[in-house]
């Protein structure tokens, strides 16, 4: 979040669904206080050649992700993270060559951030979602809209929360777990590395990393197109 005098020049990752949704973030954060608007944003990095010179809410595709370095003042912030892209965020942070500390994190107006609640660097928390006292929130994490984080659960780096999720206190999903819309996850459960939770599951055993899980209760899809092979 930014903290300075000047607006801080912002860059995000992707042009997709998420990616509309911080753009919408950070035009309300300036909304908030519009004589002195908190941040520029420059526009959208995107790899697709079909995004090349588009504009996207009035904003423009600027270059493709490795040409990050040709913006050396601007923040970043990855967007991309669908169901078919999750497990490639990592891969596209690293492309941009920038180091932790020129990725920032966006918090919607209407978002909810407890004291004592930990949020590391590129976060994404978007409208109407809630992280409660003591929860951790690390790096490079997608919070989508009407989504709660109780307290002390723990979401790892890359991990993608989408819209009306349900964490409740104590959980843990490790790095780069996918929570699919609707989805909820009872008190104490850790969901591994890679993971995908399906839309509107309830989870209410542990998940393992890289397996697939759906239903009411959750159960494992080993058949799933998305699930790792061991």
């Amino acid at each position: 979040m930014n903290t300075s005098m000047q607006p801080q020049s912002i860059l995000i990752l992707g042009a997709g669904g998420n990616s509309l949704a911080i753009a919408d973030a950070i035009v309300a954060i300036n909304a908030a206080s519009p004589a002195a608007p908190l941040y520029e944003l420059v526009g959208f990095l995107d790899d697709l050649p079909e995004n090349q010179g588009r504009r996207v809410l009035g904003f423009p595709v600027v270059g493709r992700i490795e040409d990050a370095h040709r913006w050396p003042h601007c923040h970043f912030i990855n967007g991309i993270a669908s169901v078919d892209s999750f497990r490639k965020k990592a891969a596209a942070i690293a492309r941009t060559g920038m180091p932790r500390e020129r990725f920032a994190t966006i918090v919607h107006p209407s978002a909810a951030i407890a004291r004592g609640a930990y949020i590391g660097a590129g976060c994404a928390i978007m409208a109407n979602s809630v992280v409660c006292s003591e929860a951790r929130v690390d790096d490079h994490v997608i919070m989508l809209q009407n989504s709660s984080i109780n307290h002390h659960a723990r979401l790892g780096r890359l991990v993608t929360v989408s819209a009306g999720v349900t964490v409740l206190g104590f959980v843990e999903a490790e790095e780069n777990a996918f929570l699919s819309g609707g989805a909820s996850v009872a008190p104490y459960v850790k969901i591994g590395a890679g993971a995908l939770i399906g839309l509107g599951s309830v989870v209410i055993r542990d998940v393992a990393p890289g397996t697939v899980v759906a239903g009411n209760p959750a159960r494992e899809i080993t058949a799933s197109r998305y699930a790792l092979k061991p």
